[in-house]
């Protein structure tokens, strides 16, 4: 049962991205990157992609799954309940999150939810030493949080039409 394609297409995509430049192939914003980290005395911003719970999230699945095999939900309704434990758990790894990066100076500037990235600022070391939080699956350009801002904002102003 998986509902959750956008974000996780979204965040294939930001991959690629973050590999391209990490490799060099973006020149001017890796140069740019650099210069602003040295000026900031070795602050930089980037985005952080937090997953939920894989383990509580396929409990919640299997729970769903059985209850649409004994017919007590309909299909629509297995996915509007896998929706809503998606979101509930990332809730909970992006708290989760917010307390780890409080406590290793790193700050929060903002979140996009559905995706599950955060935009954060700090110590290059700390920041690179978030990827040992739980729940951290990758350190991304901070270009990548904009991007996912505007699939968002889009997504919503699509399904309120």
């Amino acid at each position: 049962m998986e509902f959750d394609t956008g974000r996780r297409r979204f965040l294939e995509l930001a991959g690629v991205g973050a590999a391209a430049t990490l490799a060099g192939c973006n020149t001017g914003q890796t140069e740019q990157t650099t210069d602003s980290t040295a000026t900031n005395g070795g602050a930089a911003t980037v985005t952080a992609a937090v997953e939920p719970d894989q383990e509580q999230l396929q409990e919640r699945e299997s729970a769903i799954r059985s209850e649409l095999d004994s017919g007590n939900i309909s299909q629509s309704e297995a996915r509007a309940q896998f929706r809503d434990a998606q979101s509930e758990l990332r809730q909970e790894a992006l708290a989760a999150f917010e307390e780890q990066a409080s406590e290793a100076g790193i700050s929060v500037e903002d979140s996009v939810d559905q995706f599950g990235v955060v935009l954060v600022s700090g110590p290059a070391a700390a920041l690179i030493g978030a990827l040992d939080f739980d729940g951290v699956t990758a350190l991304l350009p901070e270009s990548t949080f904009e991007e996912a801002q505007s699939q968002a904002q889009t997504a919503t102003t699509t399904a309120s039409q």
